[in-house]
């Protein structure tokens, strides 16, 4: 199984209470919340695969974002506290989407498993 889809299942399951789409790519009706990711970087070292992947929190406002690039960040903590996965927080900051006009924070993980 690809390593995005097992995240995008476990995300998933931890969005699903709050009704938060999660995507691999922007879908063509936006809801007014969701979360896309995507595969930026793979490599391998050791016999170990790890990946980077970003996330972009898209919601009605600035705060809402911000908030939800806080659930991410806190569901990649559960993932790594529950899985063989090993998530590691890279980086993240505001990073509004002016070609679509929505509030957007982004976050990036590097994974390893």
């Amino acid at each position: 199984m690809l390593i995005e889809q097992r995240v995008k299942e476990f995300l998933d399951i931890e969005f699903a209470e709050d009704n938060i789409g999660v995507y691999l790519e922007i879908p063509e009706q936006l809801p007014s919340s969701l979360v896309v990711f995507q595969l930026i970087d793979r490599g391998k070292e050791n016999h170990i695969n790890e990946v980077t992947l970003e996330f972009l929190s898209y919601a009605p406002s600035k705060y809402e974002s911000a908030v939800l690039d806080e659930k991410v960040r806190e569901a990649m903590e559960k993932l790594n506290e529950t899985t063989e996965i090993t998530a590691t927080l890279g980086g993240g900051n505001d990073s509004p989407d002016t070609s679509l006009k929505r509030y957007r924070y982004r976050c990036y993980y590097n994974l390893y498993f």
